[in-house]
Parts: C-alpha cells; structure tokens; sequence
C-alpha cells in the first residue's frame, strides 16, 4: 500500500540497483533522460582520413557505454498497466529502444521535440541540432489527457533550457526546460500518479511533476547534480513552480531548508529505506501510523519556526512508544504537537510571544483575529496600489533606456510619493496609519533602491521581462507595507499598552519575515527583512481560517498551554511512566536564544539531568550534535542515533549549511 503522504523520494546511488527495490506495478509515468552515448557514437568523434575529430561538448558520463537493454524489463515491471513510458533519445539509440520494448506493449510511438533556438554551426557543414526525439511505449487503458485534436500532435515546441533556468553551477549539458516537461506530464499522468525518473540529472522532472501535483521519485548518480537537484526539487514541494518567476526568486524560494537523512533511527537511511518509507513499506511505520496525523489533509503547525521538525516527521514518529499524556517543553511552531495523536497534551514555551499566539488562538480572541485580518487586507490592497500606478514601470523603462538618470528618477519616485501619500496610507488603512506610521518614508526609500537593484542586474546579466518588472516593483511596495509593520512591532510603548495587536503584529512577522528568521539587534529591536518576490502571493486568510477549524479547537480543547522554564514545567505537570515528552530545546551554538531568551550551557546541563536522573517518563530529545552535547547525553541507559539534516540559510552562525542531529532517547 503507498503512502501518498510523501510527495517525491529523491535518492543518489546507481539507479540499476535502486529500481529493482520499486514494487511491481506501482509506477503512473517513467519519463526519464538517459545517456544518449554522443560522445561514442557521433561522426564527429571519428576518425577519418582527411579530417580532424571533432570535440562534441558531453559530459563523461555520455562516454559510458549505456544499454537500453539492460532497463527494458525493469521498466516494464515497475510501470502499471495503465502507464506511459516516455524516453529521451538520440539516432543512434533509438532503434535500440525500439527493438527491446515494442514487443512488450501494445503501441509504441515517438515524438520531436524542435528546439527554436538551436546552437548555431559556425562552417554550415550539417544539419543543426534543432530536433530531439522521445520514444514513447504504452498500453490499452493507458492515461491519455487530451482534450482536442489540436493537442494531438506529436511535435513539441520550445526553445532550449536557457537562464535564469538553466544552472550555471552546476553546469548539466542536457538540461531539459520544465515547460516540455510538464506539456508530457499533463498528457500521460493524472494528478497524485507517481513520475519516475532514474536519470534524475538536476532535477527538472522533478519540479516539472511536483508543480503539477504529482508524486516524484528519482534517481541520481553524480553527487553534484543530486545536491543541485535536492534544493531545486524541495523549493518546488514547497513553493510550486520555482520557474513560474524569475531566477531572483528561485534564489528566495530556496531558502527553505531541506532535509536529508544518514543513519537515522534503527535502520539506516539507504535509498532502499526510503523507498520503503515512500511506498508505505515499512511495518514499522505502518504499525505507528494510528498516532500520526496526515498534515496535508488535517492538522499542520501553528506557525513557522526555525528549525521546525515537520519534514523529520517521518523520522520521528516510527519511534514513538505507546503513552498517555503527550508533553512538549519546547513546543515552538508546534509541528509534532500537532502531527501526534494523543488523548491530553501538555505544551510548554519560554517565549510569552508565541505562547500568546496559542492563547489567541484557542480562545478565539476578536482583537486579534481582528488585527490580522486587517493587516491581510492591507497586503491585497498594495496589489491594487500597484496596478493603479502603472507610472512606476513607465518611469523605470524610462530610467533603464536612458531617458533620465539616477537622481531624477529619486526625485519622481520622491514627488510620487508625496503627490499619492493618501492613496498610501489607504493601503493599511486608519487603524494602522494612526499609529506609529513610517509607510510614506519606507515606500519611497524601498522603491528607488529596487529600481536601483534592478538596473544593476540587468546590466550584469540580462534585461528583465515585464511580468519580472512587475514582480519587482510589486515587492517594493509589499516590503514598504512590511517594514512599517516592523517599526510597529518594534515600538514597545505602543504595543505594550495592547497585547493582542502586538500578538497580531508577531504572526505577521512570523510569515513574511525573510525564512521565517528571528533576529535582534543590540538595542533588542526585530531586524529582519522582508522575504521577497516568493512572499508576494503569500496570504493569511488561508492560515486564519485554518485557526478558526473546528478540526483545530478539538484539538486545543484537550490542550493545556504552559508559559514557564522548562524545568519548572516539568516540576509542575510532573511526567509520569505512562508519558511521553517530546523535545526540541535551542541547540549548543554560539547564537542560542529563543526569541531573544538565552539558552546557555547550564541549561543545557540542567536539562540533560533532569531527564537523566529524574524523569519517569519516556523521552525522545532532538538536538544538533556537538561534543559537548553528546557528552552530556553519552551514559548507560540512553539512546543515540544521528540524522543529517541540511540548512540552505545560516545566520549568526547558528546552523552550518549541513550538520548531524542526535536522536536521543531513554527506551
């Protein structure tokens, strides 16, 4: 039975090795790029009289000798009766792949795809390589999305991967463009099928599949690609389709951390492992699944939270005991609080902000329900303000073509804002705009230093499309909206005075600040940036109704929210054997505060005896690896396991971009 909880199952090994592992049958779609063996094969590589090799531009991996043979059959095992197999070929191997599958379908077929943009031939000697063929091999009853004759054809259009798609480090020479590959995709699979790709490269089929709300599971070999592929695949699960946009934004949208597993739990994280894990295979897993929520269709966090364990989920369920009581000192966003199904929970949180979120939200508090409502208003309203003053993007082409120069393109934006100061303090309206305002000032600064940016880049690089122009200058405007929501929250004599605004204030911060980051300056002010392009379609509404579910208030109602010290939460709701704490403490690092509350070393020890010598219950601890930390923990009776878990965004030093975590437990 498969378990359509995991979206996508990326592994890097030897793909003639790991496909044997896939259960028969269970395969909607294989659309994969293998080597096409160019470099072997090619007229231009031999030798002849009279005339010089040529050296074709392919990678090693093409100068390996590859056999269709060798995959026919297990292609044909694994892919469902129902299924399309869809090849990317060249001359010279597709009467090979012809000759080992016809045979074992019913139809077998091919389509072109022409390149409008193809590399030019300098001495006119041949054909350009305009068109490349994909083998196509299916049965009767197959998936067939057509909708028209029109659609029918099967002749492919586009030109070649070029940036900001294409990657430039890594460099792969046979990048595919996402847009043929979802074409393929809509055509030969349906919604929640699973894509099969063994030549995974960096990832395209991946995010072409992804995008369109099916599940992925590839393959890569080369540690390179399989690193590049990893982000650009997880920036899709999360974000859609990371090339929807431009490359600025795939740069933002991957900054979501990804995760990746090395000895994990009691069996190790080998590709078979996570097939298992994908395909529902795992008894384990199975046996414990009664205690885990499905997140997609039920409950998910309260709220993003650096170094948040929804995505270890998987990890840390299949090793929770049977319990009672569900107890969690450091709660956080909250994401196994809400993953776990337990009759009573018992959550904790040294931050009284956060702990306010919760309150507000079990209570169901008008006041702040209110306030973000109103502040979710105002980022739709910046929409409109963009699309009522198209003078912005007709002053910028004006500066970009060299109609006017820098300082009278500060000067319009300057005179701009003071002519339109009404229709800007409109975009957050007078229960904001009476407050601690600075959206006038922070409107003109945000957009002459984005246009500035912008010019810069395309100087650098290339002229932006228009809809970039658009994205660019709406971010500006979004980011002014931002910081002065940021002053606000910022400005204790206000907020203090009014708990649920400054409540509301701290769960705007939480989704729009830059990767969802907590940072403080030395006069304990919030300095984070706004996110970016990625944050600009983001809405609250969709959270704040989530808050408001009956699913939700069934939950909190067998819920007791603590805002103490650890330990004295402990003391106070003391665990007993029939219990299980969770728990997820600020790591050992030079930067360990928790919303601005230090979590020292002596906190570390403290927790480390308390749980060791005094706690009843049963206790899982995750926390990165130090030696420090293991040292405490290294004693007779305890149990140490360790996972790796990958961080694209590190600041003050608090995560290096990939560490190893403990999974520490007392059973």
């Amino acid at each position: 039975m498969m378990d359509s909880n995991w979206r996508k199952c990326i592994l890097r090994g030897d793909s003639r090795d790991i496909i044997k592992r896939i259960p028969d049958n269970s395969i909607d779609f294989i659309l994969t790029d293998p080597p096409y063996n160019l470099g072997q094969h090619s007229t231009g590589n031999i030798p002849l009289p009279g005339r010089s090799a040529m050296n074709n531009d392919v990678a090693e991996w093409d100068m390996i000798d590859f056999n269709p043979e060798e995959w026919a059959d297990e292609f044909i095992r694994i892919l469902k009766p129902t299924g399309n197999l869809f090849i990317f070929t060249s001359y010279n191997q597709l009467g090979r792949w012809y000759n080992c599958l016809d045979h074992k379908f019913d139809t077998s077929n091919f389509m072109i795809w022409h390149k409008t943009n193809p590399a030019p031939k300098i001495f006119k000697a041949g054909f350009l390589n305009s068109c490349e063929m994909i083998f196509t091999c299916w049965n009767k009853r197959h998936t067939w999305n057509f909708l028209s004759q029109k659609e029918m054809h099967n002749f492919l259009e586009s030109p070649i991967c070029m940036r900001p798609e294409r990657l430039s480090n890594p460099k792969h020479p046979a990048q595919k463009p996402v847009s043929i590959l979802k074409k393929m995709i809509e055509i030969a699979s349906n919604e929640n099928d699973i894509v099969f790709d063994p030549f995974m490269g960096v990832g395209s089929t991946g995010v072409a599949a992804l995008s369109l709300n099916r599940r992925f599971i590839g393959v890569e070999l080369d540690e390179t690609y399989f690193d590049a592929a990893k982000k650009r695949i997880n920036a899709a699960l999360f974000q859609g389709d990371l090339f929807a946009q431009s490359n600025i934004e795939y740069q933002q949208r991957a900054e979501e951390e990804t995760f990746m597993t090395s000895e994990p739990l009691e069996i190790s994280a080998s590709p078979i492992h996570e097939l298992n894990m994908f395909f529902g295979l795992e008894g384990k897993v199975q046996n414990q699944m009664k205690i885990y929520r499905n997140i997609e269709s039920g409950l998910s966090p309260i709220v993003k939270w650096p170094g948040g364990k929804e995505k270890e989920l998987r990890y840390i369920i299949p090793n929770v005991p049977p319990f009672e009581r569900y107890i969690e000192p450091f709660v956080g966003g909250g994401s196994v609080f809400m993953g776990i199904e337990a009759s009573q929970y018992l959550i904790n949180d040294f931050s009284s902000e956060l702990v306010e979120l919760y309150r507000s939200i079990e209570s169901s508090d008008n006041d702040f329900f209110k306030y973000t409502e109103l502040m979710d208003l105002s980022w739709n309203n910046a929409v409109n303000f963009f699309w009522s003053k198209q003078q912005l993007k007709e002053t910028y082409i004006g500066y970009r073509n060299g109609q006017i120069g820098k300082s009278e393109l500060k000067e319009f934006i300057h005179v701009f804002c003071l002519n339109n100061k009404q229709d800007i303090l409109e975009i957050i309206g007078t229960e904001f705009s009476s407050l601690s305002c600075i959206l006038v000032k922070e409107m003109e600064t945000n957009l002459f230093r984005k246009m500035a940016r912008m010019r810069e880049l395309e100087i650098e690089k290339h002229e932006l499309p228009d809809g970039d122009l658009d994205d660019n200058i709406e971010t500006a405007i979004k980011s002014a909206v931002y910081m002065n929501y940021r002053h606000l929250y910022n400005d204790k004599e206000i907020t203090s005075n009014n708990p649920k605004l400054h409540c509301a204030l701290f769960f705007f911060m939480r989704n729009y600040a830059y990767s969802g980051m907590f940072r403080y300056s030395s006069k304990g002010e919030f300095n984070v940036p706004y996110g970016g392009i990625a944050y600009n379609s983001k809405l609250l509404k969709k959270k704040l109704n989530y808050y408001k579910s009956e699913e939700l208030h069934q939950h909190f109602k067998k819920t007791a929210i603590y805002n103490l010290d650890f330990e004295d939460f402990l003391h106070t709701i003391k665990p007993c054997e029939s219990d299980f704490v969770f728990l997820d403490p600020p790591y050992d690092s030079e930067f360990s505060t928790y919303a601005q509350n230090a979590f020292t070393r002596d906190d570390q020890r403290r927790l480390a005896d308390y749980l060791i010598n005094e706690c009843k219950a049963k206790w899982m601890l995750i926390i990165k690896n130090t030696d420090f930390i293991y040292s405490l923990y290294d004693k007779e009776g305890i149990n140490i396991r360790t996972f790796d878990k990958e961080y694209v965004v590190s600041f003050m030093n608090r995560n290096d971009k990939k560490v190893t975590h403990l999974l520490i437990t007392n059973y």
